[in-house]
């Protein structure tokens, strides 16, 4: 039935339509009556949701808060994604909250719960003195599928690893949650004003005062050993060169202090359709230069991750995108990883090319590994 009331032009987004449908969450009274300037029709209402009302935080019904999704999980609002979309593709896997109320009453007892005490004692073991091998955490068997929020699983990690002075590149409109006395400065390699303009779509999110312009693979502004501890949370997918960048980080870091990184799990983001990259192309990359792949994974961003934001093209219109990308420089998840591929890539710049760190914690964690590293 709604699928003989979509028109051609709308063919392609059959599957958003059907989705949203099925999950009970889009009223199409509440919507056209808290949004009079909608026009007024199932389709008509819900494509309004789906292309615009959305990503401007319009809530589809009473269960489901876009402007609070949106606020709280800026990744999403990132991606371009419909917020709902996103829940239902991903956010209720990941056990993220589709309301205030939810994320509230969710928390309040996750707090209080032994399962919660457990994580936190797990997380500070891996700071013990002298600590030679390093402590993983799968919060999938820690909490099954009571997940506690994401901020609140990093939150407790920083306060548990970082102090001083540092850095946090690439923070955007997501900065890590940190003590009040630990003091950071915010790398980019636009200011806030350039960050706009090269991404449209954050225009009017809270993005962070960049104090320091540099490439944040490189970090060149910066003298060696000269910070506590470096923030790059979904940074290092984003980056040509990871092994040339981990090398930088170690670089800039003192003695002792840490690189505080988190990294999308491939399984459960918009990358699920790529092949892992794997050590041998990584290795390869750095060896000689990631000029010779980067056409490649343009290519596969346009193909296989931009399907994901409801963005599909002929092969005509492919060619022409990653061609607007790639003039643009636009910053595209250029590698992705599944947890055992990034174990491995770690241990391959700890040991076999000596970068200068021991990873002290690898945590697993809904839609993303958190990894902390301690630069020798």
């Amino acid at each position: 039935m709604l699928g003989a009331l979509i028109s051609k032009a709308d063919r392609g987004r059959v599957r958003d339509f059907l989705e949203v449908m099925a999950s009970g969450m889009f009223d199409r009274r509440y919507y056209e009556q808290a949004n009079p300037d909608v026009p007024k029709g199932l389709v008509t209402s819900l494509r309004h949701f789906l292309l615009h009302g959305g990503r401007e935080g319009r809530a589809p019904s009473l269960a489901f808060d876009s402007e609070f999704y949106l606020k709280v999980y800026p990744d999403v609002q990132q991606a371009g994604m419909n917020p709902l979309l996103h829940f239902l593709r991903h956010g209720k896997a990941e056990r993220r909250a589709p309301n205030r109320h939810a994320l509230w009453s969710h928390q309040e007892r996750l707090f209080h719960s032994g399962k919660f005490r457990s994580f936190v004692r797990a997380v500070r073991s891996a700071k013990q003195p002298h600590l030679s091998t390093q402590v993983d955490i799968d919060l999938f068997r820690v909490f099954g599928d009571n997940q506690p929020e994401r901020r609140s699983v990093r939150r407790v990690i920083a306060d548990t690893f970082l102090s001083g002075a540092g850095i946090e590149v690439g923070a955007l409109q997501d900065p890590l949650p940190l003590a009040s006395d630990v003091s950071v400065q915010y790398v980019d390699r636009l200011c806030k004003e350039d960050l706009f303009r090269q991404y449209p779509e954050l225009r009017g999110a809270p993005l962070v005062d960049v104090d320091i312009v540099d490439n944040g693979e490189e970090l060149f502004s910066l003298p060696p050993k000269s910070q506590d501890f470096i923030i790059a949370n979904h940074f290092l997918e984003h980056t040509q060169d990871p092994i040339a960048t981990l090398k930088n980080f170690c670089r800039v870091v003192k003695q002792g202090g840490y690189l505080y990184l988190a990294v999308p799990d491939q399984t459960s983001t918009f990358d699920k359709d790529r092949t892992p990259t794997t050590l041998e192309h990584l290795k390869n990359d750095h060896r000689n230069g990631p000029q010779g792949s980067r056409h490649q994974h343009f290519v596969e961003w346009v193909t296989l991750c931009e399907p994901h934001f409801g963005r599909s093209y002929s092969s005509e219109e492919v060619d022409r995108r990653v061609h607007e990308l790639e003039e643009k420089d636009y910053s595209i998840h250029f590698h992705c990883w599944r947890p055992r591929d990034f174990a491995e890539f770690l241990t391959y710049c700890a040991k076999d090319a000596q970068l200068g760190f021991q990873v002290s914690l690898f945590c697993r964690a809904p839609g993303e590994m958190l990894v902390v590293l301690r630069v020798a």
